[in-house]
């Protein structure tokens, strides 16, 4: 179901509370700025609000105590909207998809592969890729050319998460799969590959369905979903073909996929569960690249366009580091790197939406919801909302202290979302940022390499539009 379909009109209208009457809100609107509508609708409705986009209905929440009821107390009353389906279609049903029995199943199954091994070799590795990117960075600095930071981010998360995963380098690898793949990057080792590719092109597909009141098959042969299925089967050759060594080899690998391996025991070679470890495979791949790389690349812009923060930032770089790469211990005593991270995830989270479905009928935030509603948690929204933060539009990580947040605070801020679907990746999400800033901080510093406000893509990610250009300097 796709969240512009037509409304089902044979259900029988039920009665709300006084705000029964949706705002009507034209598509044009949603198109052109939709976290504006949303951070409006919040605004102008004290964050609830039903509203209606062509034939669908939605109802607005932007409450922490909501939050709390959806995420906490009766989880079990709101489950996953219908707007997962279209999600589904690039990274399947693995932990962000599923629900109810399978998503608790998944996650315990797939708990032991984000433990503090894991955590270690991450760190390790993404220190020893960002000290590669960086003579990429230095060899621009004395160039005086800009560098995209937003697609040197996806390019080092992507080599992260395939360490992680597979234990190899993506760098170089899989690009035969995608030799006749419209729309590819021609530049060799620094294009696209068949993961990569898919979930730019899947990016795209799922944005399309999200603002097409009538979004078409996959089947219909527009030249995006030609593109978009030739990588989707590359990446399903390639991922099955590294399940397999591990089948055949149980104890010959130390990464995540053979944890999952292990996890799943005498079930793994089965044909549901080889289907299963291909979608948690490829769900982790696209929660490790594409928003781990879109919150990198918004916190540089911050520290760029903030000195002041910058400078504390360098300040503890050199107390805890003094030139040396971080170990995965070492991440504690960056207590102010941390919360940059945190503050930039806040003004800028990568996942700005989340969805609901009503279960049973309910109350929430003093009003009545039905079973079947769709529940629209605007995060970007609840992060600006100045009931919750004191000037919201300013970046300020020492919001994030230890100690300074409001218990309301903690429910609004829903950047990993919340309670028990809280990401089961945080931990390594927040490692490899903090440890590229660290890494990268010590050497350079980067200046946006202009002064006209960056536009904001939301697509499945809240992402810069056209990339982010910006101008390396190399620190003494």
């Amino acid at each position: 179901m796709h969240w512009l379909a037509e409304e089902d009109e044979a259900a029988p209208p039920q009665a709300h509370d006084g705000r029964d009457t949706p705002v009507q809100v034209p598509l044009a609107d949603i198109r052109a700025d939709l976290l504006g509508t949303q951070r409006r609708l919040a605004a102008e409705h004290g964050g609830f609000t039903r509203y209606r986009v062509l034939r669908r209905r939605f109802t607005l929440v932007a409450d922490a105590d909501a939050n709390n009821q959806m995420f906490v107390r009766k989880a079990g009353n709101y489950r996953r909207g219908p707007q997962y389906d279209d999600l589904a279609l690039v990274i399947g049903r693995g932990l962000i998809c599923s629900e109810g029995d399978a998503w608790q199943r998944q996650r315990r199954i797939a708990q032991p592969a984000f433990g503090k091994a894991t955590l270690a070799r991450v760190v390790q590795n993404t220190g020893t890729l960002t000290t590669q990117l960086l003579a990429d960075w230095e060899q621009a600095a004395r160039r005086g050319e800009p560098v995209d930071v937003l697609d040197d981010m996806q390019h080092l998360a992507m080599r992260v998460i395939g360490m992680a995963l597979f234990s190899r380098d993506l760098e170089n690898d899989l690009q035969a799969g995608l030799a006749d793949t419209a729309g590819a990057d021609p530049r060799g080792a620094r294009g696209a590959n068949c993961f990569t590719e898919t979930v730019r092109s899947g990016v795209q597909v799922v944005a399309l369905r999200n603002f097409s009141p009538v979004p078409l098959p996959l089947w219909v042969p527009t030249r995006l979903h030609r593109r978009f299925r030739r990588g989707l089967a590359a990446v399903d050759r390639f991922v099955y073909a590294r399940i397999d060594e591990r089948l055949a080899d149980p104890g010959g690998y130390d990464d995540m996929l053979a944890d999952l391996v292990r996890s799943y025991g005498d079930q793994a070679a089965a044909a549901d569960t080889r289907r299963e470890l291909r979608d948690q495979v490829v769900t982790l791949f696209f929660a490790g690249f594409e928003t781990t790389a879109v919150a990198l690349a918004w916190t540089w812009l911050l520290l760029g366009q903030h000195q002041a923060a910058e400078d504390r930032f360098h300040q503890e770089l050199v107390a805890v580091l003094d030139g040396r790469a971080p170990a995965a211990e070492d991440l504690k005593a960056l207590g102010y790197t941390g919360q940059v991270v945190q503050e930039s995830m806040r003004m800028y989270s990568p996942v700005y939406t989340l969805t609901r479905q009503v279960v049973a009928d309910d109350e929430i935030a003093g009003h009545q919801v039905r079973g079947g509603d769709n529940v629209v948690i605007p995060i970007h929204a609840l992060h600006h909302m100045p009931e919750y933060w004191d000037s919201p539009g300013s970046f300020c990580p020492e919001r994030f202290a230890p100690g300074a947040l409001t218990e309301q605070q903690r429910a609004a801020y829903l950047p990993f979302s919340f309670g028990q679907r809280r990401c089961l990746g945080a931990g390594f999400a927040t490692a490899e940022m903090m440890t590229v800033l660290a890494v990268a901080g010590q050497r350079v510093r980067l200046r946006p390499a202009s002064a006209e406000p960056v536009t904001i893509i939301p697509a499945v990610t809240q992402r810069p539009a056209g990339g982010l250009p910006m101008l390396v300097e190399v620190r003494s």
